[in-house]
């Protein structure tokens, strides 16, 4: 997938499954053009992937240019003054509007004029005459610097364009709680908009331009979404990726990052970081010495220094939303509260638990007070009526909250967060041991993982020895080294979706590599197989437009005569050599 709009995870191919979300998300635009899609607000912490997603989400828009308009935008937590917000907000609709009816992705890329009369020579180059109006409206609005009125007239042009043209949006805005808390109405930015959301209240409603939301505050989101915009949004969750895919991604961090794992410390590193793309990226992004991630007492030291040490980047993620609770609610209590939860967090707690247990010099009324800004910074979480609490469901939040704090408040010892670490990794790699014997997923990913890094940095080092470990290249054949090597997945907005183990994209002139990886103990591969190969291979040249490729199969257990003599016939090349997999 090319990346039209450039993505903040930086290497397109490290966006990782995501699979149900994307389908969800995308039969939710799909039904826009029948108007039957209702705005929707995705709720997730910080760097769980939210961001990622929408963007993601845009280029598949944008790549297969189809009825629904794509628009994206980030609210950045930073001070300023509605009229530059606003001709922001403007400018950026109006050149995704340019790039997507012109189909020039370059305009997504360079920064708009801020002179709003110089985006009329470009409208007029691309035979978009019809901005024009918009655009002379929005630049008499910000030189009268009328605040509500330019807010009005730019939050409502998506929606009014839609019904002018006949056409569909989508408004994916990221970060969405800072609406009401970083825009101001004058320029010295001393007199604060805290109801800058509530401008959605009708616009959210039309069905030809619906939103999709989100943000990393959840509580606080939620409050704004409750409060100022009450049964306009579809709430959802950003639920943890699935083990199989949270394995995935530790590959392709490792692919990326050139740091060496094993199948077995890939899959701890998945099953300790929950399916948290942070934790999971955090594990090879860390700065923790001597790091090693092929073992488990390595794997021990990088979580610790990644929830103890003042560098680590989970420390660092989670103090963030720490230390915005105690600037509205400082005090000892409310971290004895929240150490409390933590070390209660398999249940809910009540207040009256809370108040008794801990001997709150309190009224009910100042704790509940003191417990929803707990609630609004994501340290805690509601319980199931306003009355209970609960601590972050989360295995790694607790350690970094005792780590700073529980010496405190109680006697305290860091060896107690190792010796957690050293119980969850062991049931961890017990789990892994059960898991090899009831099924061969997990070895075939790490197969994957080792041709995908032998196609990466070794073959085309060494041609002479990995084309005589396969059978039948074409004559003029030769590994070179690639543009990219990734499993591909063909786009889920498509009624067609299926996956490439390994594509190996080669420069102008050479063969790419379309390949299926077999690391299965139990059969051969057969001829079916062989054919249901190549139907995929042939839709993945037509959509990326390969100009020459060749066909790979690798399997472990060999093949079946008929599949060999098939591939023969169609110019595939196989192998079942096992030095491919050698790490």
């Amino acid at each position: 997938m090319q990346a039209y709009l450039e993505e903040k995870i930086g290497n397109p191919d490290l966006f990782t499954g995501r699979k149900r979300e994307l389908q969800k998300y995308l039969r939710w635009i799909e039904s826009i053009a029948d108007r039957n899609s209702r705005s929707m607000a995705i709720l997730s912490r910080r760097k769980t992937g939210k961001t990622a997603l929408m963007q993601r989400m845009y280029n598949i828009l944008f790549h297969e240019n189809g009825d629904v308009i794509p628009f994206y935008y980030e609210i950045r937590e930073e001070k300023r003054w509605a009229i530059h917000f606003c001709k922001d907000f403007f400018l950026q609709f109006i050149f995704q509007y340019i790039a997507f009816k012109s189909r020039k992705a370059e305009y997504l890329r360079q920064p708009p004029p801020k002179d709003l009369s110089a985006v009329i020579d470009i409208v007029q180059k691309e035979g978009l005459d019809y901005l024009k109006d918009f655009i002379d409206q929005a630049a008499y609005l910000a030189k009268e610097e009328n605040t509500s009125e330019m807010w009005d007239y730019v939050r409502d042009l998506p929606r009014g364009l839609a019904s002018l043209r006949n056409e569909f949006f989508v408004q994916m805005i990221d970060e969405f709680q800072f609406l009401n808390s970083k825009i101001y109405r004058d320029e010295a930015m001393q007199n604060h908009i805290d109801d800058f959301a509530a401008g959605y209240f009708h616009t959210a409603e039309y069905k030809n331009a619906p939103l999709l939301v989100s943000g990393s505050w959840v509580g606080w989101l939620m409050d704004d979404l409750i409060m100022m915009l009450p049964a306009r949004f579809t709430l959802t969750e950003l639920e943890s990726i699935p083990e199989e895919e949270a394995v995935e991604m530790a590959f392709k961090y490792a692919q990326v990052r050139g740091v060496p794992i094993t199948e077995e410390t890939a899959y701890m590193i998945a099953d300790i970081g929950e399916g948290n793309p942070f934790y999971i990226s955090a594990f090879f992004d860390s700065q923790s010495p001597d790091k090693d991630l092929t073992t488990k007492e390595g794997l021990i030291r990088v979580l610790e220094f990644e929830t103890l040490n003042e560098g680590g980047i989970i420390k660092s993620g989670w103090m963030e939303y720490v230390k915005t609770a105690w600037t509205k609610i400082n005090g000892r209590d409310a971290r004895r509260i929240v150490l409390y939860l933590c070390h209660h967090r398999d249940r809910q707690v009540t207040r009256k638990e809370l108040r008794k247990t801990l001997a709150l010099d309190m009224d009910d009324q100042e704790l509940e007070t003191k417990l929803d800004s707990l609630v609004k910074s994501d340290i805690i979480e509601q319980g199931a009526s306003n009355f209970r609490y609960q601590g972050v469901q989360d295995n790694i939040f607790d350690k970094v909250f005792r780590g700073v704090y529980a010496e405190e408040i109680e006697t305290f010892d860091t060896g107690d967060i190792s010796e957690d670490y050293r119980r969850m990794f062991e049931a961890s790699e017990k789990k892994y041991r059960k898991l090899l014997g009831q099924t061969n997923q997990m070895k075939g990913a790490f197969a994957e993982y080792l041709i995908i890094r032998q196609l990466r940095f070794h073959a085309h080092r060494d041609n002479p020895r990995f084309l005589g470990m396969t059978e039948n290249p074409p004559p003029d054949f030769r590994f070179v080294e690639y543009q990219s090597v990734w499993t591909y997945r063909y786009s889920p907005i498509e009624k067609r979706d299926f996956e490439i183990d390994v594509f190996a994209r080669a420069p102008k002139g050479e063969y790419s590599i379309i390949g299926e990886v077999k690391n299965r103990s139990n059969r051969k591969f057969n001829k079916t197989e062989a054919a249901a190969f190549l139907e995929k291979t042939a839709a993945l040249v037509d959509r990326e437009e390969i100009e020459k490729s060749v066909g790979f199969i690798f399997s472990v257990k060999g093949f079946t005569k008929d599949a060999m003599a098939f591939m023969k016939a169609h110019g595939v090349a196989w192998s079942s050599d096992g030095r491919w997999l050698d790490a």
